[in-house]
């Protein structure tokens, strides 16, 4: 399904500069669009980027060859979603937030066009959305909920009370009032992801979320929307990632960290327990703390402050 970049100014009351006919498939974060999908773009650098043709910003000129969709200015958020929820209607994107119905088998709920590979167990008690894709030789404890348009790949192994493809509850602003969005993104796990107990992982909003092959995830971790996570990772209970994280291949990431939006981790890096991590860290290096320091300055830090105050 499409609709045209001129369909959405009309409907929406937009102006646009640039080919009023251009064909848009999806709506997406500038770093995600593909040619034809309508880009997020909260900067310049988000223009020049894209490879879409079609972007969706405030008011600005700029002199790119692309078609350039403008909403009023500091109203981008809600543009957004009002474009996301125009594209539900055109049947672009599924409605995550529509009521479905379940047919029971072996003790589980499952949605329609469900598939599950050969040599899967799923235990009874198990919620399953609309159009998931299970993968082969997978188990699913009891308890867990999948939701509509999740992938999971091969061997994939998710443990009791864990919720995989929530809505993603993208929070926005209207007349002083916060409202969220379910989001029309997916999730996918790639093969032998291990998922703890009682842990979330939320679709994307207007990306997919994705997790790497052969990462680990503990107990009572939340991973927020539009979050990337590379290959071969461990992240320990209790853990909180917010949207739009990307963590690259084999990190390791300790109890109790928090990490900020919109971070960037490098591959191999580790992040040790109970560190708040608010700005980009460089592949390979090991930080902690409250400020994400690299670990033996913080300890340096930690020495001099104890010597200070007189503490042992």
């Amino acid at each position: 399904m499409i609709i045209r970049l001129n369909d959405i100014a009309a409907k929406l009351g937009f102006s646009f500069f640039g080919n009023g006919e251009q064909e848009i498939s999806s709506l997406r974060y500038a770093h995600a669009a593909e040619e034809n999908s309508l880009a997020i773009a909260y900067s310049e650098k988000d223009i020049l980027k894209t490879p879409a043709q079609s972007v969706l910003t405030e008011p600005r000129l700029l002199p790119v060859e692309k078609n350039l969709l403008y909403c009023g200015f500091h109203e981008l958020h809600e543009a957004i979603i009002k474009i996301a929820r125009l594209m539900i209607a055109e049947g672009i994107y599924p409605d995550y937030e529509k009521p479905f119905e379940q047919t029971a088998k072996g003790g589980s709920m499952f949605g329609a066009g469900v598939e599950v590979g050969e040599g899967t167990f799923i235990a009874p008690f198990v919620s399953v959305g609309e159009n998931v894709t299970i993968g082969k030789n997978c188990r699913i404890e009891s308890g867990v909920f999948i939701g509509s348009g999740t992938l999971l790949g091969d061997g994939v192994k998710i443990l009791s009370g864990s919720r995989v493809g929530v809505n993603c509850h993208y929070h926005y602003g209207v007349d002083g009032r916060h409202k969220s969005f379910c989001g029309v993104g997916r999730t996918i796990i790639k093969d032998n992801v291990e998922i703890g107990a009682n842990s979330v992982i939320q679709r994307g909003s207007f990306s997919d979320t994705i997790i790497g092959a052969g990462t680990v995830i503990g107990n009572l971790v939340e991973i927020g929307h539009d979050v990337k996570i590379g290959v071969a990772c461990l992240i320990v209970s209790q853990v909180g990632l917010c949207g739009n994280v990307t963590i690259g291949d084999r990190v390791q990431i300790f109890g109790q960290v928090g990490i900020k939006n919109w971070v960037t981790v490098g591959s191999d890096a580790i992040i040790l327990a109970k560190s708040g991590v608010t700005k980009n860290i460089r592949a390979g290096k090991k930080v902690s703390g409250m400020f994400s320091r690299e670990h033996k300055t913080e300890l340096r830090r930690l020495a001099k402050l104890n010597k200070i105050i007189g503490e042992e």
